[in-house]
């Protein structure tokens, strides 16, 4: 977790129905002082760290700013035994504005005697006002009991004694837990508090406890308490005692260390281990990180990489050597603080981690010894994916099932199509596995050894990994790790498609940030997946073949008609949060090559605007990839005096046709009367084959210029000479059917383009 972002305020006021009421108090310069702010714990989880360290600064600068102190800057830190604010240049008096509030109306404040009724009474009770400070004020909406606060002033230090514990109180973790008989939950038991401002101590408390200048360094063994005067010298102290507050430092000093240990080694750090998530756990593991190399049995090495690394991880969280490419039976750890005697604790760790090593070594045993894979998948009817939808054996019977459709659309040939269905029968096997059991990150993973030493063909084997991605990449940054084989991304998206759809046609479906089953992940790694092969994705040949398996099977018609099509509205939907990278190397198609000016793929263009999305999304889409290139091209047009026109035309005939009462499907040439809607006829009939055929073959660039440029004058000719809703009913269907006949030749084969924004900010030539 990075170091929070420095927050900063400037004692805004209270917003909402309060009145502020001008105070030149307000103006006079304040003096500042730093606050520091630490609350001792037992150790935190790793993984509980992050989430804190931000929550911290975040809640502590809404907290500022609603009781009017400003701060220059707050920073946020932990460690596993501290949580740490400091909050710079904080300034030493809360200096709150004069306001009113307004309370119940004058009736409901008042009886017939005029005195104060129990509403009123109550309102300044919670206000903290008294009678004396109340007048009646007269409004739109009648007289009402107004309470006029004067301006206050107030020590901060009075302040930070109530704050405080309400910003402990604001602090969530996944779980939390009660330790003493006040009541007090908070991730781990707090041992202290310390609070300074300036040089002055915040008696806050907090349950059981009180704030006091000292912390505690050392480690759980051996604690020492050590008084702090200033918030300056808590950091001096903090680095006397060998303690790394920042995170970021002991991040840098942590990955220092480990790569100095594997130099010295004759190799360099495993960069799996530094990249997939190990050193930002054992940097929230620590907070005095001292380096120590040992080794490992080298009979180990004989277990694949991943295996090797993941045991090494997750059971003592080493740092793994490698050189030339192949890990060596050395390693780096990182201890909490110095050891007295090295060498002993260096034997405790090899002996441990040997073991750990030897019971991987007996997992991946057992699992050969119950190879081919096939014969493991036969125990899948065991596995359950839902109560209501069975076991992952049935889960691998739809997606043979799902394959079918996109092996037709994608035009696989007769071996790629036994490989699918045999990766779709493997595909959840190792989760049978002793080695998935002990390590589930690894599914998929383990599954590709095992078909590999099942002698399963090499697609077969990578689709079974592959069919896990996306997945973040390495380190959080750059784009996530794709399927990089066709059978793998054919996999990956049925797979997701199937449990996406399950979970829909129970009536699962996410709700705001409540996703626990991973749907909004499955629908965005769809997208993610299929624009990365770039291939056709028949949302509608799927859903058919979806619909005949359970749930929708037993479920009535009309349901199931409403889950496809929430189904693939959330499918769709997920392109407003794509990330959109640019069309990956190949051969371009029809869809890149569009008008004649246009750059073929994206390149370094902007990700397409919603008003793009939009448009596309008003038409059919049931081909998820079609739908992507028509949005890609609608964007790379932008600009375009062709787009404008098009985007016109498409307005003004879907303005003539709204509400209207149509009822001639087609037009009839024989009674087009004049001049100017027979010359709209004669463009359409010479050129809307034209059109759809450039449509067809997704030329979509070049379709929406050659729209605009044929119907633009026509129809604005059209319309200024003819009217359409004459009161001679055929006169007026058959030019409406003309209108329908323009506007559907297009919008049924790429956008709705009234939908984009530049028809109310840019005039159309």
């Amino acid at each position: 977790m990075r170091k929070a972002k420095s927050a900063r305020g400037s004692g805004l006021g209270a917003r909402g129905k309060n009145k502020k009421t001008p105070n030149s108090e307000l103006r006079t310069p304040n003096k500042t002082a730093d606050l520091l702010f630490e609350i001792g714990t037992e150790e935190l989880p790793a993984a509980y760290l992050p989430g804190l360290i931000e929550q911290l600064s975040r809640e502590a600068s809404s907290l500022f700013q609603a009781q009017h102190l400003p701060v220059e800057r707050i920073e946020s830190f932990g460690t596993p035994r501290r949580l740490v604010l400091i909050a710079s240049a904080l300034a030493a008096t809360q200096r709150k504005p004069g306001e009113e509030v307004r309370g119940p109306s004058k009736q409901a404040s008042y009886d017939k005697a005029g005195k104060p009724t129990a509403a009123l009474l109550g309102f300044l009770r919670s206000q903290g006002g008294t009678l004396g400070q109340t007048k009646i004020v007269k409004s739109e909406k009648g007289e009402y009991v107004h309470l006029a606060r004067p301006p206050s002033s107030t020590p901060t230090a009075q302040v930070l004694a109530t704050l405080l514990p309400q910003l402990v109180g604001r602090l969530r973790a996944p779980k939390t837990m009660r330790w003493d008989e006040s009541g007090l939950r908070f991730a781990r038991p707090i041992r202290w508090l310390l609070a300074l401002y300036g040089e002055t101590p915040i008696r806050c408390s907090l349950g059981r406890l009180t704030a006091a200048p000292v912390t505690w360094v050392g480690g759980p063994l051996n604690p020492r308490s050590v008084r702090v005067s200033s918030p300056g010298s808590y950091r001096i102290m903090l680095k006397r005692a060998g303690v790394i507050l920042e995170q970021d430092a002991r991040r840098g000093v942590i990955e220092q260390e480990v790569t100095r240990l594997a130099q010295q080694a004759g190799g360099a750090v495993v960069p799996e281990t530094i990249s997939h998530g190990l050193l930002e756990e054992v940097t929230h593991l620590v907070e005095r990180p001292v380096p120590l190399a040992g080794r490992f049995d080298s009979a180990y090495l004989s277990l694949p990489r991943e295996v090797l690394l993941a045991s090494m991880a997750k059971h003592q969280r080493v740092f793994a050597v490698e050189s030339g490419g192949n890990v060596v039976p050395q390693f780096a750890a990182i201890l909490e603080g110095s050891p007295r005697k090295p060498n002993d604790v260096r034997k405790v760790i090899e002996r441990i981690l040997n073991a750990r090593l030897a019971d991987s070594l007996m997992f991946w045993k057992e699992d050969h010894a119950r190879l081919p894979l096939l014969r493991m998948a036969e125990s899948l009817s065991g596995v359950g994916f839902h109560e209501k939808l069975g076991s992952m054996a049935e889960k691998s019977v739809r997606l043979r099932a799902l394959a079918e459709p996109l092996a037709e659309a994608w035009k696989l040939t007769d071996e790629e199509c036994g490989h699918l269905r045999k990766a779709c029968q493997l595909a959840k096997a190792d989760l049978v596995s002793a080695m998935v059991k002990e390590f589930p990150t690894l599914q998929g993973v383990v599954g590709k050894y095992y078909a590999k030493d099942s002698n399963e063909p090499a697609a077969v084997a990578e689709a079974i990994e592959e069919h896990y991605l996306p997945a973040p990449h390495p380190g959080g940054a750059g784009p996530p790790r794709l399927p990089r084989t066709l059978i793998g991304s054919a996999l990956a998206i049925v797979d997701k498609y199937d449990t996406l759809s399950s979970y829909f046609g129970l009536g699962i479906m996410p709700s705001g940030d409540q996703d626990p089953f991973g749907l909004r992940r499955a629908a965005q790694g769809i997208v993610e997946v299929a624009w990365a092969i770039h291939r056709a994705l028949p949302l509608d040949q799927l859903w058919r073949t979806r619909v005949s398996m359970e749930p929708f099977r037993s479920a009535a018609s009309k349901d199931a008609a409403g889950s496809g099509h929430r189904i693939h509205r959330y499918l769709l939907e997920r392109l407003y949060t794509f990330a959109w990278p640019p069309r990956p190397p190949g051969p371009p198609s029809a869809a890149q090559t569009g008008a004649g000016d246009e750059p073929s793929g994206r390149g370094g263009e902007p990700a397409p605007e919603s008003d793009c999305i939009d448009a596309v999304l008003a038409s059919p889409c049931d081909n998820l990839i079609d739908a992507m290139d028509r949005i890609v091209s609608l964007q790379q047009l932008a600009g375009h005096p062709g787009l404008r026109k098009a985007a016109k035309v498409i307005e003004r005939t879907r303005n003539i046709l709204r509400g209207a009462p149509l009822r001639q499907p087609q037009v009839d040439p024989a009674r087009l009367a004049e001049p100017p809607e027979r010359k709209l006829w004669d463009v359409y009939a010479s050129n809307h084959e034209r059109v759809a055929r450039l449509a067809a073959e997704q030329s979509y660039g070049e379709a929406t210029t050659l729209f605009g440029e044929l119907f633009f004058e026509p129809l604005h000719e059209f319309f200024d000479r003819v009217l359409v809703n004459v009161p001679d009913e055929p006169l007026q269907q058959n030019r409406l059917a003309l209108m329908q006949a323009i506007h559907t030749l297009y919008t049924e084969r790429i956008a709705d383009l009234s939908k984009l924004t530049l028809l109310q900010r840019e005039e159309t030539p």
